[in-house]
């Protein structure tokens, strides 16, 4: 099976870390970072989803069981961006039916001068 949609929720989630020069132009990167994961119920308060320290920079990757094999992604912070999302099959990964299967890299950029450090 090879398919990248899946109804479960995601669980292997990578950031991909570019950071935007000032001519405008995304210096390319193969920085990919392991992001922290909290899963939200759409009937949960919008409020859990701001950050909790200065430094926390949230982004949201929206799973819709009924439409998996179209994610979507936002990011709360104004240092930030996300351009994208690529799914794949995670290497390795079991084929465990209670897991999805897939790998998701968030494709994040930075838009301010202090590009060190991120999390979600």
């Amino acid at each position: 099976m090879t398919s990248t949609s899946s109804s479960a929720p995601p669980c292997y989630v990578l950031a991909s870390h570019n950071t935007l020069q000032s001519s405008t132009t995304a210096q390319a990167s193969s920085i990919l970072g392991h992001v922290d994961i909290q899963y939200r119920h759409a009937d949960d308060s919008p409020l859990s989803l701001l950050p909790s320290h200065p430094d926390e920079h949230v982004f949201v990757l929206y799973h819709d069981p009924d439409n998996p094999a179209a994610p979507t992604i936002k990011s709360t912070s104004s240092q930030f961006a996300l351009s994208g999302i690529k799914a794949s099959q995670a290497p390795g990964a079991s084929m465990d039916e209670d897991k999805n299967p897939n790998m998701y890299v968030l494709q994040v950029t930075s838009i301010s001068a202090d590009h060190s450090k991120y999390a979600s």
